[in-house]
């Protein structure tokens, strides 16, 4: 079954689906992680322009751990098959080396954003609704919007499995009845409810 001819994700995008959250969910939105894996500091964000490179700091879109790790939010997509350009995204954090991660804060801050620019990355979240996927390697593009970068995983993978699903359905694809699975996974089931 594709979107074409799918109610649910007619309804879902028109009208919207109750969710076991408590509320309406109208159309596609992004399952934000909130830190990397095992950050130790306070959950609360602060400003990307109070960023330090020693210590620790976390704000909505940067992280520096004891200032020797570097991580940034990404946008993960995965595209609904039948429904281009429309995507499942998770915004999850990734790790970069400093030279990286600097080159994209310089190139955010000067405008000079690029999307043809990439660096390698690592995926430094366990997403749900997966096998493990803490350390997934792969490239992050600027986005020319300044918004996070895009992560494409790609292998082969040194510490995981090369045939990791999240490879598969990155670049393949889902299906609605996935997409739903995935957002069951995060506490958002709209399947329990038709309304």
């Amino acid at each position: 079954m594709t979107p074409d001819n799918d109610p649910r994700w007619a309804r879902f995008n028109a009208q919207g689906m109750q969710c076991s959250c408590g509320e309406r969910h109208v159309g596609l939105f992004p399952i934000h992680i909130q830190t990397p894996l095992g950050w130790p500091g306070s959950k609360t964000y602060e400003p990307d322009d109070a960023l330090r490179m020693d210590g620790d700091f976390l704000s909505r879109d940067l992280c520096v751990w004891e200032g020797k790790y570097f991580s940034m939010r990404v946008r993960l997509p995965l595209q609904i098959n039948g429904a281009a350009p429309a995507a499942f995204m998770y915004a999850a954090w990734a790790s970069f080396n400093r030279p990286d991660f600097e080159g994209y804060l310089d190139a955010r801050r000067n405008g000079r954003l690029n999307k043809t620019a990439r660096a390698q990355a690592r995926l430094v979240n366990r997403l749900s609704g997966f096998p493990d996927t803490f350390k997934l390697m792969g490239s992050a593009f600027q986005q020319e919007d300044g918004g996070p970068p895009l992560l494409l995983i790609h292998g082969p993978q040194p510490d995981n499995d090369p045939n990791h699903p999240l490879i598969s359905q990155q670049r393949q694809g889902i299906g609605v009845d996935r997409m739903f699975e995935l957002f069951a996974a995060y506490e958002h089931n709209m399947l329990a409810s038709s309304s």
